[in-house]
């Protein structure tokens, strides 16, 4: 899939308390990372998580608009938007089990 790429409509929600793809925001995608949202940390903090959740490189994932905003849009090279997809759904599936074990 290296000629691959997609966009994905995200809610960040930087300063939680452990960084994970929550789930579905209406059309976005909810993400949460413990990273603070100063200085570029908290985008940061995000394509690291994106990368290492849809196995591409930090290098392959950027912020095309919302650079300082909850509301971004990232581009990702190397897969397409269904793989994409499964894979978010897969890791947030993960983050819903955990939460539960918590409790």
């Amino acid at each position: 899939m290296s000629g691959a790429q997609t966009r994905l409509s995200l809610r960040v929600s930087p300063g939680a308390r452990k960084s994970a793809v929550v789930g579905r925001y209406g059309e976005r995608w909810k993400i949460r990372v413990a990273a603070p949202a100063e200085s570029g940390r908290a985008n940061e903090a995000l394509l690291a998580l994106l990368g290492k959740t849809l196995g591409v490189t930090r290098s392959q994932v950027r912020v095309v608009t919302g650079v300082g905003a909850r509301d971004k849009i990232v581009e990702v090279i190397g897969i397409n938007a269904e793989e994409s997809e499964r894979l978010l759904s897969a890791s947030a599936g993960e983050g819903e089990a955990n939460e539960g074990k918590r409790a």
